[in-house]
């Protein structure tokens, strides 16, 4: 059977290891992404984060959709109660099919292998939906997901199932704990890519 083009694409951002050939893909993949993640894959993960967003997080706040990627995630986030929305992605093109969405309040662009350029304190509820895993943004790159949380604010983070057995994130979770950046108030696994037959490691953090 021929491997249908979400998988194809998928095997070429997990081999991806530079920001650069991110940008790429995303770049050639952003008008199909949808369609090849939701129908060729399976993907629930956005639904998964949003439904923990819905439980954990404040509604009434402005949430940041970190790398909300096509708006997967917004769309979730806004069909529960979520009024003011916020993304942030690496890719133009992907972060023009968001704003067709009409969803969000402000889109920009992200590096997220370096600091957030994010005022401290300033973030009062995060997702993170779909990017940790075992391609480029990887465990090295959690602690920067707390300088930018105000005290008590709470993120939903998604992380592959594959790159979580590959790679040391368990240990930067806990280096999150031990240095006092956050708290866990959930975690569990569920579906992520049904179809492939990967699952995911969702958290929930509370910033200290």
């Amino acid at each position: 059977m021929a491997e249908n083009k979400g998988a194809a694409q998928k095997n070429q951002a997990y081999a991806i290891s530079d920001v650069e050939g991110t940008r790429k893909l995303y770049a050639d993949w952003a008008t199909t992404y949808d369609a090849d993640t939701t129908e060729g894959m399976g993907y629930v993960a956005p639904d998964v984060v949003a439904e923990l967003a819905a439980e954990f997080l404040d509604k009434g706040a402005p949430v940041l959709d970190l790398a909300c990627g096509t708006g997967q995630l917004g769309v979730h986030l806004r069909r529960l109660g979520f009024s003011t929305i916020d993304g942030l992605d690496l890719s133009p093109e992907m972060l023009a099919v968001a704003e067709g969405l009409g969803i969000y309040r402000s889109l920009g662009k992200i590096d997220m292998t370096q600091s957030y350029p994010l005022k401290e304190g300033s973030v009062e509820a995060l997702t993170c939906c779909g990017i940790f895993g075992p391609s480029v943004i990887g465990p090295e790159h959690l602690a920067f997901l707390a300088p930018p949380m105000v005290s008590g604010a709470r993120a939903v983070i998604s992380i592959n199932g594959k790159g979580y057995e590959e790679r040391p994130f368990e240990d930067a979770l806990e280096a999150l704990f031990d240095d006092g950046l956050c708290r866990e108030i959930y975690r569990g696994f569920n579906d992520y890519l049904p179809k492939e037959g990967i699952d995911a490691l969702y958290v929930v953090l509370e910033r200290f």
